[in-house]
């Protein structure tokens, strides 16, 4: 596996996030870690970490935004998946251990390994867990990412031939990905294998309006049918709700609210 990890200035955050990946990194895996010139401290923090990690490397260099820092790392991976995992983000105890289980077991590879995952806050602390679920296209384009990208693993020769990541976006990069993956060979592992951190400088805690702008543009052009269409409008209109009631969604007490809706509404056997 080569673990993809586009950083800017991630602050109290980064060690953490090198942590969960550098504790799980095999004979056969790699880290990139592309920073584009971080002023925080961060540079000092990566090379710590590569100085006594072999399989990680790090490149810093100006980029064109974190879609360009992906394709740039890309470019250097080597392993036959690729992970993405932002530099505030984790990559959940086992994860590693449980995709590779999950890869041997099979007679053949699968282009894509979509597992569960959690949002966190800042501290650490769990605000919601969402299943592993299949990546469908109508449901995509109505709900938006209810995958993760750091809970999700892409092989890489498809990636190239998908020209890696849209450089036009710098929101919804993981968004667009999804849609095109969703006609690709995929196999669920049904477990949390990363976690989203939520905070107030990351790009899901204080950018809404920039995703929305670009989720519109992406549900547009990845429609096929008239029925996507709807769907498509749909999503849109139901992003614009969730930006508008982003912090109180992600407050415990809607979790807690969702939670029990969820288990009601759950088919009985």
């Amino acid at each position: 596996m080569s673990v993809l990890m586009p950083c800017l200035n991630a602050g109290r955050y980064l060690g953490p996030c090198l942590d969960s990946v550098v504790d799980q990194l095999g004979p056969q895996d790699e880290l990139i870690v592309q920073d584009a010139l971080s002023t925080d401290g961060s540079a000092e923090v990566l090379d710590r970490y590569a100085a006594r990690t072999p399989k990680m490397l790090v490149v810093r260099e100006k980029d064109g935004g974190q879609s360009d820092a992906l394709n740039r790392a890309l470019r250097r991976a080597r392993g036959d998946y690729v992970w993405w995992v932002n530099a505030d983000d984790l990559v959940l105890p086992g994860a590693f251990e449980v995709v590779r289980g999950e890869l041997e077991r099979r007679a053949s590879l699968p282009d894509v390994v979509v597992g569960g995952w959690r949002l966190v806050g800042g501290g650490g602390e769990v605000v919601r867990e969402s299943p592993a679920r299949e990546l469908d296209r109508g449901r995509l384009l109505v709900q938006g990412c209810y995958a993760f990208s750091g809970a999700m693993l892409v092989r890489r020769d498809l990636l190239l031939l998908l020209r890696g990541y849209s450089r036009d976006l710098h929101y919804v990069m993981d968004f667009d990905l999804m849609l095109k993956l969703a006609d690709a060979a995929q196999v669920v592992v049904p477990r949390p294998l990363g976690a989203l951190r939520y905070h107030d400088a990351s790009k899901s805690g204080g950018l809404g309006r920039r995703f929305f702008t670009e989720g519109a543009v992406v549900r547009w052009r990845g429609r096929r049918t008239d029925l996507d269409v709807v769907r498509a409008v749909a999503g849109t209109a139901w992003h614009a709700a969730g930006v508008a009631t982003a912090r109180l969604r992600f407050g415990p007490t809607y979790t807690r609210l969702r939670e029990r809706w969820s288990t009601r509404a759950e088919p009985s056997a």
